[in-house]
């Protein structure tokens, strides 16, 4: 990192961990034009391993705005210890890779981007997946590259999915959008959320059950909720024995929300009928990682954390990113911010700090 920008050419100094590839430059230039030197770090693309604890508290000592992706943890050591920061935005929804109550305590905003183009775009990511698991796209895909054709026609048979039950795991934005594409459908739809009113899922023509009604019942399983401590590792060995033999789950929310010792198990020993992740409990899913094994592989889609990418998903965020970042630094708390009880302990540190 570099030394202290001179005042007199930038007010504000803002770090981008790990950046869009290509959409970058346009965020970068608004921010410059807007008084911030911006450092840019390592690319999505580039990146093997996310920044590190040390490797952020060494290179922001100065800096007054993070902008992050879900790979880094930012930790209360981090917010501690960089005295000038004043905001970390998230690119997207879920902020569990931030301590959001340690933020608070030292008076740093956090704020997500929720553009339509990103929930909109993993629940559309999600509806695909459930599609392809129905309708065995990888597999028939896998047999004719392998030129067997029609030899194993069993693995090849579909669902067909009027009248099946589609169970929603947290009815938030993108659950709720789910909901939406999946009716046209014909599947009657239930769904597992303690936090949403009944009178929403009434408006969505959805059932809302208990969590364990949900696992018996569902012919197909869509996790949407956000990772907290409730809902780490809700599936595991005891609720896959609960599901039908001809279920299959599908996560494009957070890795940890499966045990995926027990969901590598259920798929190995026939409990369940399939899956398909797009997120995992360590990201890059690492070699030795037991899904990777071809024992599974014909019951198993596998993508990296990308249920949601396409262009105008990486522009929106990338923008919104962006425009949190410059409301803040000019003392204006985004709309968007996780944590308005930090508001007054910001506003006192900003106004001491703001040159």
């Amino acid at each position: 990192m570099k030394k202290r920008r001179n005042p007199e050419m930038a007010l504000w100094r803002v770090w981008w961990l790990e950046p869009m590839p290509g959409v970058w430059i346009e965020g970068k230039i608004i921010l410059e034009e807007n008084n911030c030197e911006v450092i840019v770090g390592r690319l999505q693309t580039e990146a093997e391993e996310p920044y590190s604890e040390d490797e952020i508290v060494e290179g922001g000592k100065d800096v007054d705005a993070l902008l992050v992706i879900a790979r880094e943890r930012i930790t209360a050591r981090i917010l501690e210890e960089l005295d000038d920061l004043k905001i970390v935005v998230k690119a997207g929804i879920g902020v569990d890779n931030i301590d959001v109550d340690a933020a608070t305590r030292f008076g740093v905003l956090v704020a997500n981007t929720p553009v339509p183009a990103d929930y909109v775009g993993v629940a559309e990511g999600a509806v695909a997946r459930i599609l392809a698991l129905a309708k065995r796209l990888h597999a028939c895909d896998g047999e004719v590259k392998a030129g067997r054709w029609l030899r194993r026609y069993d693995l090849l048979r579909g669902v067909y999915m009027k009248g099946k039950t589609l169970g929603i795991i947290g009815l938030g934005r993108i659950g709720s959008y789910v909901a939406r594409l999946m009716k046209p459908w014909g599947v009657k739809i239930i769904a597992y959320d303690p936090y949403v009113p009944k009178e929403k899922a009434v408006l969505l023509d959805v059932e809302l059950v208990e969590l364990d009604t949900l696992f018996r019942q569902s012919d197909f399983i869509s996790i949407h909720a956000v990772l907290t401590q409730e809902t780490r590792h809700m599936i595991d060995e005891a609720a896959l024995r609960m599901m039908k033999k001809t279920a299959y789950i599908i996560n494009t929310a957070r890795g940890p929300i499966i045990r995926e010792e027990a969901l590598y198990k259920a798929l190995n020993e026939g409990w369940i009928a399939g899956a398909a992740l797009d997120v995992y409990e360590e990201e890059p899913l690492p070699p030795e990682s037991p899904l990777l094994r071809p024992e599974v592989a014909d019951r198993l889609i596998l993508s990296p954390h990308v249920a949601g990418l396409n262009p105008e998903m990486e522009r929106g965020l990338t923008l919104a990113q962006v425009d949190c970042c410059l409301k803040a630094l000019r003392g204006e708390p985004p709309e968007s911010t996780v944590n308005p009880e930090a508001i007054p302990k910001w506003r006192s540190r900003f106004e001491k700090k703001t040159p």
